[in-house]
């Protein structure tokens, strides 16, 4: 008999992007402080 397979709980991500081509997400909001320093207009598409 096959086992039914749990849902993965996910953390919420965040779409952000960093300059004109480069797209990434972030898990939290701590890693988002951390590319708002190397990439001071980045943009958050979102969360």
């Amino acid at each position: 008999m096959a086992r039914k397979k749990r849902a993965k709980e996910l953390k919420p991500n965040i779409k952000v992007r960093l300059d004109r081509r480069t797209v990434i997400t972030v898990r939290d909001e701590e890693k988002l402080a951390f590319w708002k320093e190397k990439y001071p207009e980045l943009e958050v598409l979102e969360s």
